[in-house]
């Protein structure tokens, strides 16, 4: 029977003891939008709150907090968008919403597909 080992082996982006830790952690998380091209910006937008989960088949679990508190959010399986914040005062864009001392930021870029 293969163990947890083997099976990270075929997941380069998910650090398993990375995504234990994140688990009841503070996040900001920013995304960019892409247009088809891949290049060009259709929006940025941020959300803060706390990983309530971390699997590596379905990604991480955001409780959301603040304006959008009571929602929840999964982020991709990849521990690598992750970056231990430095302290101090984050001031989210899109709401202006202050975020104290967060654990992680973490940023994600969104490609929309091309429909045909």
């Amino acid at each position: 029977m293969p163990d947890e080992d083997d099976d990270n082996r075929f997941r380069p982006d998910w650090d398993t003891g990375l995504a234990a830790a994140l688990v009841g952690k503070y996040v900001i998380a920013g995304f960019i939008h892409l247009e088809p091209d891949g290049t060009t910006v259709k929006e940025r937008s941020q959300v803060h709150g706390v990983i309530t989960d971390a699997l590596p088949d379905t990604g991480f679990v955001l409780a959301l907090r603040g304006e959008r508190s009571g929602e929840t959010m999964t982020l991709p399986p990849s521990t690598r968008a992750f970056t231990k914040a430095t302290p101090g005062c984050y001031r989210l864009a899109g709401t202006g919403e202050v975020v104290w001392d967060p654990d992680y930021t973490s940023l994600w870029t969104v490609t929309t597909p091309v429909l045909h």
